[in-house]
């Protein structure tokens, strides 16, 4: 396995349609009315050689002003927020990429291809191994706290949810099934975008599912013990269910999602204000999408098949923002107030976004 990069250390890790909404907010949580700017985005294209115009991108991830991206024929790109200057490398052997996670000097790469892989980069180290485990395994995504633990979520492997503890010094352990909520028939993840598992505060961590029940897991110790919280999302659909999270904080987060196979979805988005003891359903622009994330104030931007969202007010009511659509997005703060992002998806697509106030 080699990589057009000079002197890193691979580590591979095997473990492994929408109805009708239900009942709206109650008054309490009415959509307010926010004073907040209007935005536009502005978008130019990243120019790479031919060979990535088969490539479905949906693994997409910041860090320090620089974007790491990866897509379905293994390649790996980090791009530069401020200049749009770029590195590309390829991974030798079937990779098929859907989430990445780049955490000081190390990036975690996610494939779904069989066997499941989770591939850790070191720069500057010129070292390899490989060790492989679960090969029943399909994972979902992965993220990480800022002390370095992390967690990796996929399907459920041997009829319970399939989380795993990623902890220092590279230490993996899946959690025991006591400490789990049982599952429903037919419950499982979506690899998406990468983005249905969040790691935010202090050991806060939130899973969404979706099949015949449409849940989200949190834990508050760093993924020992999680409990189950149930949403409005619809459901009793295969492929229908949360495909992404974003938080602002512990307590104020956004899930999307709704079912690729169906994207004219008629409601698609939820909201919580308590740390997931209540989920309720949003006002506005619905239809499927494959990621949201959390842009500033009470900003989220949500992507899909067809179109491109934005929530003012934390999730409560929504426009849609652009016809141009994503498998992910993401937007970072460069030089003072200025807001930068990159939204990635099929046939190439990759995208430079400027956000500015109309």
């Amino acid at each position: 396995m080699k990589l057009k990069w000079a002197n890193i250390v691979i580590v591979l890790f095997t473990f492994v349609g929408c109805s009708q909404p239900t009942k709206s907010p109650s008054s309490n949580n009415a959509p307010v009315e926010v004073i907040s700017p209007k935005y536009e985005l502005t978008f130019s294209d990243i120019i790479f050689d031919s060979t990535l115009k088969d490539e479905h991108f949906r693994a997409l991830h910041f860090n320090k002003n620089k974007a790491h991206i990866a897509g379905s024929l293994g390649s790996f790109i980090e791009i530069d927020l401020g200049t749009s200057q770029f590195k590309k490398a390829n991974m030798t052997g079937s990779y098929h990429f859907r989430d990445i996670h780049s955490e000081k000097e190390s990036i975690y790469l996610m494939s779904i291809q069989n066997p499941a892989s989770l591939i850790l980069i070191k720069k500057n180290v010129g070292v390899q191994s490989i060790i492989n485990h679960d090969s029943l395994a399909f994972f979902d995504g992965i993220d990480f706290w800022k002390n370095g633990s992390g967690l990796l979520f996929g399907d459920p492997l041997n009829q319970f949810p399939y989380i795993v503890q990623l902890k220092p010094n590279y230490l993996f352990e899946r959690v025991d099934s006591a400490n789990l909520p049982k599952l429903v028939t037919g419950e499982a993840g979506f690899a998406a975008s990468g983005t249905s598992l969040v790691c935010i505060g202090d050991g806060i961590g939130y899973i969404g599912w979706g099949g015949d029940e449409v849940r989200v897991f949190k834990t508050e110790d760093f993924g020992e013990h999680w409990i189950a919280q149930t949403t409005p999302m619809p459901k009793h659909q295969t492929g229908t269910g949360i495909y992404s999270m974003a938080f602002k904080d512990e307590k104020h987060g956004v899930a999307v999602g709704g079912n690729w196979e169906f994207p004219n979805c008629d409601s698609s988005k939820i909201y919580t204000d308590d740390g997931g003891k209540s989920w309720h359903l949003a006002q506005g622009i619905q239809g499927y999408r494959s990621c949201v994330t959390y842009v500033k104030e009470n900003i989220y931007i949500a992507t899909g098949t067809n179109g491109t969202d934005i929530s003012h007010d934390g999730g409560r009511t929504w426009e849609l923002l652009d016809t141009v659509g994503f498998n992910a997005i993401q937007f970072e703060h460069i030089s003072g107030e200025k807001t930068v992002g990159m939204g990635v998806g099929n046939y190439g697509l990759i995208k430079r976004i400027e956000m500015k106030v109309k």
